[in-house]
């Protein structure tokens, strides 16, 4: 019953709003409104209107969340593939950090370095290049590099000077030869000039390597000054990259389309690609390159698949670069390592026509772009189901919207023919000023009275049998209390439609919750004088065979009731009456009604194990909570709080931190605590006994009670109304 309460009582003044529940009795249809706006709201017209824009925001709202998300899946999958990217990276710098160490000792060798100065000796510059090679100096070293090569497997090794000259190579042919490539030039000067290098494949160096067979593998050059420092003469290395290299990349292929790669300045891969079988059935890659792909294939949008063009006819160069190669390549000029990197949350097409997002890196160091993408047809599947899910709820929601609409319309139509009523009996419905599972409260007022009440109607939907016999139980069992801080019934009967309905008084208060949420932990005196009234209001309710079950917080009231600080006593609807034993308990089949945290160890144990100090506990547990401002338990879930309130001893609220606690109060909330009920106070009289014995040292007088009331009504704003109490 706790469900009837607003803050503050509506004006006499104010016209009754329009409530349609049904009627219990016949009524003259409402007054008109004497105001324009309110007139318009009335109409069907508006609210046909108001049901549309419902509709459209909905919709919007659909939109806006279904790209929400979209977007959010979105920046999460580009910043998976930056971290892939990242890791693929890494990779990379560790295998070019480990070639060029391995150039740089070899180049800091002095029987190497021996030969450089020989070679520079007999192969001055303007030398004939054939000449020089035949020079013993020469063909020492080119001696000592075919060793080289063969003791470290790879493929091939020369002696240049600055102006790109081989003067000493492993292979014969490759001797005497002027590397023009303007890739390893540059990297050749900078080399010389006292720094490894690394020199990307597909630089068109123009060197043989170990054997014809290995002529179409993919190399890499490193390029180290002799002797370890700045000079005229460098050795250079090169190694295959379908090796340890393909294997960086190719470890980076999370999922069914994700993958990794490299590729030049001019859009060429560099790298071993995921999708070379896709690419010749496609017909943009001839069967008989499939098998040496790098440097083949380039990084370029092959356009849609309806284009009738031949994929393999087209001329590569003409095609645009993808998305992610065009940032990259287009970021070669900025200055700092934050513009070099991005992400493409947009789908795109990527070389092998496929839309993907993807992430991007431009790697000065090398010379070389980075690419991680996946299709978005992967990256996006979860959205599959939301987009089934968001059909299936915009259907019902358009359902849902038309079905108001034709309500809408036939309610219009029968108020135009039968009028509208406002009435129950006597009372006329004012406002909804409450509403719960079960049952909705409305502010009414008596026709001849005036007097303000509130009614409690319950609702069409939870109208079974077993409802309205706890309904009709609530408020027989509730109208039988006479104690003055029990909410008092004044009438009961049924709509026109079957509901069934009570009329109670109104109260003009707030809930126990709301106090200790306003003002933090009470003072013990006035605590003392809300938890006596309420053992007074649990003492006829337990001498009349009824059990309140729902001791709480929220179910204990303060108000002004012609007087500060009265308190009553709401909700019997958990009530067991105790004489009745044949009267079955239909809240069985709901488990355990209640609030685990104000509910005694029996009745956890056993819900239908219960007598008066079950209540006793429960009040005890408000007790503490009003002198400590917080539960004796708590927890995730009910399940916890239920297993300390089984187990965990209930903590003393003397040690709460709360100064000014009472012994002889702290003491009572103890016994009442007690986990054996034969070891609480075993009747509501022992325990206003005690609370009697220790008020004589903590009284709490009206000028208190005003004072508090004021503070709280200034603090609130003349017009605010509390929290109701759900129904």
């Amino acid at each position: 019953m706790g469900e009837a309460h607003d803050a503050t009582n509506a004006p006499t003044s104010r016209r009754a709003a329009t409530l349609d529940i049904g009627a219990g009795d016949q009524e003259a249809p409402a007054n008109a409104i004497p105001n324009i706006i309110a007139r318009l709201v009335e109409t069907e017209t508006w609210r046909n209107a108001a049901t549309a824009v419902m509709g459209a925001l909905l919709i919007g709202l659909g939109y806006w969340s279904f790209h929400g998300i979209r977007d959010a899946i979105a920046e999460t999958r580009v910043a998976s593939l930056e971290a892939l990217l990242g890791t693929a990276v890494r990779g990379l710098d560790v295998w070019v950090d480990e070639h060029r160490t391995m150039v740089s000792r070899q180049a800091s060798d002095p029987a190497i370095a021996e030969r450089a100065r020989a070679l520079a000796t007999a192969s001055p510059a303007g030398t004939e290049s054939q000449a020089a090679c035949e020079s013993p100096a020469a063909i020492e070293a080119s001696r000592m590099l075919v060793t080289y090569r063969q003791a470290r497997g790879i493929a091939a090794a020369l002696i240049v000077d600055r102006g790109g000259r081989v003067l000493a190579a492993d292979r014969a042919e490759s001797c005497g030869r002027r590397i023009r490539s303007d890739v390893f030039r540059r990297r050749l000067d900078l080399a010389l000039d006292g720094a490894a290098q690394f020199v990307h494949p597909g630089a068109e160096v123009g060197i043989a390597v170990a054997a014809p067979e290995a002529s179409r593998r993919p190399v890499a050059w490193f390029v180290a000054p002799i002797g370890g420092r700045a000079g005229s003469t460098a050795l250079a290395l090169a190694d295959f990259t379908d090796g340890e290299l393909s294997s960086v990349f190719a470890a980076a292929r999370p999922g069914d389309s994700a993958e990794t790669f490299a590729f030049t300045e001019d859009g060429r891969i560099v790298t071993p690609i995921r999708f070379v079988a896709e690419l010749v059935a496609a017909g943009r890659l001839p069967e008989s390159t499939a098998e040496r792909a790098v440097l083949v294939v380039p990084v370029r949008d092959p356009g849609p698949e309806r284009d009738a063009t031949p994929a393999a006819s087209r001329d590569p160069a003409a095609l645009p670069l993808t998305e992610t190669a065009a940032r990259a390549i287009a970021a070669r000029a900025r200055s700092t390592d934050s513009e070099r990197h991005g992400t493409v949350a947009l789908p795109y097409r990527s070389y092998h026509g496929v839309e993907v997002i993807g992430a991007w890196r431009w790697l000065p160091a090398y010379d070389l772009g980075v690419v991680a993408e996946i299709a978005a047809a992967e990256a996006f599947a979860p959205m599959r189901y939301l987009w089934i899910s968001f059909a299936v709820v915009g259907s019902l929601t358009a359902l849902m919207l038309g079905a108001a609409l034709y309500s809408s319309v036939s309610l219009s139509r029968l108020q135009r023919q039968f009028g509208r009523l406002q009435r129950l009996g006597a009372y006329t419905l004012e406002r909804q000023i409450s509403e719960g599972g079960m049952a909705t409260i409305y502010l009414a007022r008596h026709a001849l009275l005036k007097r303000p009440t509130a009614i409690k109607v319950l609702k069409k939907q939870v109208a079974t049998d077993e409802f309205i016999h706890r309904f009709e139980r609530e408020v027989q069992l509730a109208s039988q209390l006479l104690h003055p801080n029990t909410v008092e019934v004044y009438d009961f009967g049924r709509t026109r439609e079957g509901q069934p309905y009570y009329v109670m008084e109104y109260l003009d208060g707030v809930t126990l919750a709301e106090l200790v949420e306003h003002s933090g932990p009470v003072p013990p005196g006035r605590a003392i004088h809300v938890l006596r009234q309420v053992a007074a209001a649990l003492r006829e309710a337990h001498k009349r065979g009824m059990i309140h079950r729902d001791v709480k917080p929220e179910n204990v009231m303060l108000c002004r009731r012609g007087e500060d600080d009265v308190v009553k006593l709401l909700d019997f609807g958990l009530v067991k009456n105790l004489e009745r034993v044949e009267t079955r308990d239909i809240t069985k089949q709901i488990k355990i009604l209640g609030t685990p945290r104000y509910m005694a160890p029996e009745r956890i144990v056993n819900p239908t194990d219960v007598d008066a100090r079950s209540d006793i506990y429960a009040l005890g547990a408000v007790g503490y909570y009003l002198v400590t401002g917080k539960p004796i338990f708590d927890g995730e879930n009910n399940l916890e709080i239920s297993n300390q309130v089984l187990h965990a001893p209930a903590p003393r609220a003397s040690a709460a931190g709360v100064a000014g606690i009472p012994d002889g109060l702290d003491a009572l909330f103890a016994a009442c605590l007690e986990k054996d009920r034969a070891r609480r106070p075993q009747n509501a009289d022992a325990v206003i006994e005690a609370l009697d014995r220790i008020s004589n040292r903590l009284a709490w007088t009206q000028v208190d009670a005003a004072a508090w009331w004021a503070s709280y009504r200034a603090s609130r704003g003349a017009d605010a109304a509390p929290a109701v109490p759900p129904a």
